[in-house]
């Protein structure tokens, strides 16, 4: 080995070390990703050759560096392994969650089930798209309906910086010229310059302000856009449902990733006549309701 070079396991030790330290909650697996990440490899390469000379010596001490000041690993690397996709990530948006598989999953079975019995083409709307990972993972899904103009898929965003994300992990995955873009606050231009949705999908804001506040973990990282939920984590979810009923389609179908413990409060938010259930995650955990308008 040349000198001065440390190899790969010694250097790992040292990341857990230096993380654990520092207060990360996985230590382990926080240096086990960025040590495969300024390395080029994977993390199996990382385990399998402790005794490999490490050349990016610098560049893992960088990395830990930010990591050990609370930034999270999505933005380090610039990019989230989410659904099988790479979705980009950085501070323009918020970083996917894993819980939010399954508000992509409940958007793909609604647009299924109107394909297979509607007979007219249907139009989707994901309100907040943030990073655009939902909206890649339904144009992915229904890239032939999408070709055919069986469907229309609109992503939107409050923040121009969050579309310029949205429109690279478009691009990234092929599939940029199947989805309209739209700088909007929530479905402003639905009836006007864009068509009102038969479907309805967001992940809104829904963290409390005092929780925002904190600032710690992630939260101290991410854009406060995409966190702040108002003082009861409720003021996006309690606009977009008071405007469904004018901006939707009629019969619309609108899907709302929420937070533990907000069932009952959403829930009476829902616009009159429109019919409420729940879908729970893995956990049994209350993680995205359905609200069927009239």
């Amino acid at each position: 080995m040349s000198v001065g070079l440390k190899p790969v396991g010694d250097a790992l030790q040292t990341g857990i070390q230096r993380l654990r330290a520092a207060g990360s909650p996985t230590p382990r697996l926080d240096a086990e990703l960025l040590l495969a990440h300024v390395t080029g490899q994977n993390r199996s390469w990382v385990l399998a050759h402790p005794e490999a000379e490490l050349n990016e010596a610098d560049a893992f001490a960088a990395a830990l560096d930010r990591r050990a000041r609370g930034e999270p690993i999505a933005y380090i690397r610039g990019f989230k392994e989410w659904r099988s996709l790479r979705i980009r990530t950085d501070p323009r948006a918020l970083i996917p969650r894993p819980e939010t598989e399954l508000l992509a999953e409940s958007a793909m079975a609604e647009v299924a089930a109107r394909l297979a019995h509607d007979g007219e083409p249907v139009v989707a709307w994901e309100v907040a798209t943030g990073s655009g990972a939902v909206v890649v993972a339904l144009a992915l899904a229904f890239r032939s309906d999408l070709e055919l103009g069986r469907l229309t898929l609109i992503a939107s965003d409050a923040s121009p910086e969050a579309l310029e994300l949205a429109s690279e992990n478009l691009a990234e995955h092929g599939v940029d010229r199947l989805v309209t873009l739209a700088d909007a606050d929530l479905l402003g231009p639905a009836g006007g310059r864009l068509p009102r949705p038969g479907i309805v999908v967001a992940n809104l804001p829904y963290v409390t302000t005092a929780e925002v506040d904190t600032r710690w973990g992630s939260l101290a990282h991410e854009p406060r856009l995409a966190l702040d939920g108002g003082p009861d984590g409720l003021a996006l979810l309690r606009r977009l449902l008071a405007d469904l009923l004018m901006r939707a389609a009629p019969g619309a179908t609108a899907l709302l990733e929420i937070g533990a413990g907000q069932v009952a409060a959403v829930a009476a938010l829902a616009p009159v006549g429109a019919s409420v259930s729940v879908v729970p995650d893995l956990a049994g955990l209350d993680r995205v309701m359905r609200f069927g308008l009239p």
